[in-house]
């Protein structure tokens, strides 16, 4: 057993406990007592060594903390007290004392703690709010204030590849955010400390624009104080496709930067030790807090304490040891971190660094020999050839101590966070360590200047701005390599994201990377590099699946038939806005598709085409595609198909119509168009000519509806129900896309009938103004035997089937 390292141990513990948090209370205390039981029968039986309880009493510890880890999860994801009292948002009126002030262009958002909430007649304490105030006006850290206005729970991700509010601010341990209309200051009490921090961020913010052009100011401010809400959407956007997002975290190198030069500072003042060491700490720690003390500047600032507590106390200090202190003091502070993308990404880079960049450079790189030939004093040699020999050995040690040392560290970086990157954005940026390998060099110096130029500006403003503008052509040249890598060809490898057991097998095959070289080099283990990457490229679907996306009050469906077509029958809403951004596209990059093969719009009405629409505009900036555009075949002189017609056209999208009886037979599934008839005039009722369309494959149909109704509704009966129906589905349909989000003005008894459909699905948003889905059309559905799933309720509804047999998945569920 290894005690180098106690640490790891005790975290893998805590991990462990917080991995199990859905298992019952009474399971997990037996199974820590077990193991209590068995660490003290190995500590102490009668043949132990002497020096065994010295050597591993640390063991002692693992039962706790396995129990902190399950015990701190479960009350971390508890439910709010007062969630029962209203469905998304209610009138109330909150107080509690200001920690946190966040101001920009677009909103001033204030972080209460120990808040009180009043609900009705119910109040509820100790909750933090995020509360967004009145702007202009003095939020001072320490008051405490009275608002009224509306709490609002935070969004839980209801589809695939959504962004999950709700466990983000959990995480952070908010309960609810809170729109005020008004705020009144009742305690005037400030926090010096905490509020003098605010003013040193608001003050540097203020000098980084005063000296950089605004787009990388506020590159600068993310990348110095760890507010990102000055940083331009397309900038965020260019550096995550490069791979470089790390670069807009406080990382390591900030606080290493820091921390050692201030400490460097104080001894050469002989100061003492101790002093130093405690100054320099509160001034990391007041770093910290400036900046937010996000995941990857709490890393830095705990494993840069270890550091020095290691040097305070003559220990060597070890990174791993660094790494496993750091996550478990963040875990024991918020163990919903282990969750996030920034945890992940900032602790998995270091363990790379720590366990696979050796390995890599084993692997790789010669065993350095004393082959190099020394000046000796006696050589006689020309000033020629000395200096020929300087630049050839200088030229040497740049290859071997920075280009190949840097590119090799990116590289394991790279490799070891390659299933959390997958896992959080589903695509492999290919030129990540290239461009990694360009920008990491100049971040030390753009560090130092970015302080530098802070520190003297304020006792010359001309040197000041000097120093600024090196800064200012560093993040430039950061832009255009950026900029370089997304025009490149094959800039990404979409994937979706990677099942469980795929990460398993990867990091199985990097750990048996490591052990092969962790003794010496063997090249030949470089050849699990190939089954390690060829591991997550997707393969085509084997089977049909649709999945009926929660979209609020509207439609979306996508199709993905065996092998590699996809559809997406409508995708719009009236409640969700940027539908494409927020919903469709995250949906689709997380199933790894970037084509969408035919998108088709049953008839004019926005909540069943924003979502396409936004994918045809212009300044759409994403990756996904339409080839073809399929409309209602009816008179397409309305504004809004005259719209989608021209800007489909423009992107060479090709436009088609359908009408009763026209049809896709496409991978072995069979889609009929039903209707609207060639002869139908709906008029201004875009509703009567949705088009509806029936699926086959093999045994398994399905009936989507857009928003049906009224004559349309009766054709349909009859088609179904008439003798020789083109229409397959003889007994009944598997599932039925319920018409107009559940409207009592469709889906009638008759229609039901015809149908016989096993299934219901019923896509509307919470407390829609409509009251979709109405009463009497969830009657008739129960009525008629079929069961109901809406996505207010189910989230995403997925439905996968072979033909033969049919599954379903609800996202929520």
């Amino acid at each position: 057993m290894n005690t180098k390292r106690p640490l790891i141990w005790l975290l893998a513990s805590y991990l462990a406990g917080i991995g199990v948090f859905q298992l019952p209370l009474p399971l997990v205390y037996g199974g820590s007592i077990s193991l209590l039981i068995v660490v003290l029968w190995w500590l102490f039986q009668k043949k132990a060594p002497k020096q065994r309880f010295y050597n591993y009493y640390f063991l002692l510890l693992l039962p706790f903390l396995f129990v902190t880890g399950y015990l701190l999860m479960n009350h971390q994801i508890k439910v709010p007290p007062g969630d029962n009292r209203f469905t998304i948002k209610t009138n109330a009126v909150a107080e509690g004392v200001i920690s946190l002030v966040e101001e920009n262009d677009n909103y001033t958002r204030i972080t209460l703690k120990n808040s009180k909430l009043e609900l009705e007649d119910n109040n509820y304490t100790n909750l933090k709010l995020l509360v967004y105030a009145e702007e202009g006006k003095p939020y001072i850290i320490g008051n405490k204030v009275y608002v009224t206005g509306t709490v609002i729970k935070f969004t839980k991700a209801s589809n695939p590849g959504q962004f999950n509010e709700y466990l983000y601010y959990k995480s952070k341990k908010y309960d609810y955010k809170f729109y005020a209309d008004s705020a009144v200051i009742t305690d005037t009490r400030t926090s010096s400390y905490y509020q003098t921090l605010y003013t040193i961020r608001k003050q540097l913010t203020g000098i980084y624009y005063k000296l950089l052009p605004e787009k990388n100011a506020g590159v600068l401010t993310a990348m110095m104080l760890g507010d990102t809400s000055y940083l331009e959407e397309d900038i965020k956007e260019l550096y995550r496709e490069n791979g470089i997002s790390h670069i807009l975290a406080i990382s390591g190198l900030h606080i290493s930067l820091l921390g050692l030069t201030l400490y460097k500072i104080f001894r050469k003042l002989h100061m003492p030790l101790f002093l130093a060491t405690a100054i320099t700490l509160f001034f990391l720690y007041s770093y910290g807090i400036l900046t937010g003390f996000s995941v990857s500047t709490n890393r830095a600032v705990v494993m840069m304490t270890v550091y020095m507590a290691a040097v305070l106390a003559g220990r060597t200090y070890d990174l791993l040891s660094g790494t496993a202190a750091s996550a478990l003091i963040i875990l024991l502070r918020s163990p919903l971190d282990i969750t996030s993308a920034g945890f992940l990404l900032s602790f998995g880079a270091v363990i790379g660094i720590g366990t696979v960049y050796p390995a890599l450079s084993k692997a790789l790189l010669k065993e350095k020999k004393n082959e190099q030939k020394r000046i000796s004093p006696n050589m006689k040699m020309s000033s020629r050839e000395s200096l020929k020999r300087i630049y050839e050995e200088t030229m040497v040690y740049l290859w071997n101590n920075i280009l190949i040392q840097t590119l090799l560290s990116s590289l394991s970086a790279q490799l070891i966070l390659l299933p959390v990157l997958l896992w959080f954005f589903y695509e492999i940026p290919v030129y990540s360590p290239l461009v990694n390998l360009l920008i990491i060099p100049v971040s030390s110096l753009l560090t130092i200047l970015a302080f530098l130029a802070v520190l003297i500006g304020c006792v010359s403003i001309p040197a000041g701005v000097f120093l600024m503008g090196g800064v200012n052509y560093i993040l430039v040249f950061y832009e255009a390599v950026c900029r370089l890598g997304a025009n490149l060809p094959g800039k990404s490898i979409l994937t979706g994201r990677p099942g469980i057991l795929t990460i398993a097998s990867f990091l199985i095959l990097l750990i048996l990377f490591t052990r092969c070289n962790k003794q010496k080099g063997r090249r030949i283990s470089l050849f699990l590099m190939i089954p390690m990457l060829l591991i997550f490229i997707p393969h085509p679907v084997n089977n049909l699946q649709v999945t009926f996306l929660d979209v609020g009050q509207g439609d979306g469906i996508v199709m993905q038939l065996p092998g590699k077509t996809t559809l997406m029958i409508d995708g719009g809403s009236s409640s969700v806005k940027k539908l494409s951004k927020y919903r469709l596209e995250p949906f689709l990059k997380y199933k790894g598709i970037r084509i969408i093969d035919y998108a088709i719009v049953t008839h004019g009405d926005a909540d069943h085409y924003s979502g396409v629409l936004e994918f045809l505009e212009e300044d759409y900036k994403g990756s996904v595609r339409i080839k073809n555009l399929l409309l209602p075949g009816v008179d397409l002189k309305d504004e809004t198909y005259t719209n989608l017609i021209k800007k489909a056209r423009a992107l060479g999208v090709r436009v088609s119509v359908l009408n009763t009886g026209d049809a896709l037979s496409l991978e072995d599934v069979s889609i009929k168009c039903l209707w609207p008839g060639n002869d139908f005039e709906s008029g201004t009722d875009k509703n009567s000519h949705s088009i509806v369309l029936s699926l086959k494959y093999g045994e398994f149909d399905m009936l989507l509806t857009g928003d049906l109704e009224g004559e349309g509704e009766e054709r349909i009966i009859e088609q179904i129900t008439q003798s020789g129906s083109m229409v397959t589905a003889l007994n009944g349909y598997e599932v039925l896309k319920v018409a107009h989000h559940g409207s009592k003005y469709s889906t009638s008894s008759e229609f039901l009938k015809a149908v016989s459909p096993l299934y219901s699905i019923i896509s509307c948003g919470i407390d829609n103004s409509y009251g979709h889905p109405h009463e009497e059309t969830v009657t008739r559905l129960l009525e008629s035997g079929s069961q109901i799933l809406k996505t207010t309720e189910s989230g995403a509804v997925t439905i996968i089937t072979d033909g033969k047999s049919m599954k379903m998945e609800e996202w929520l569920r």
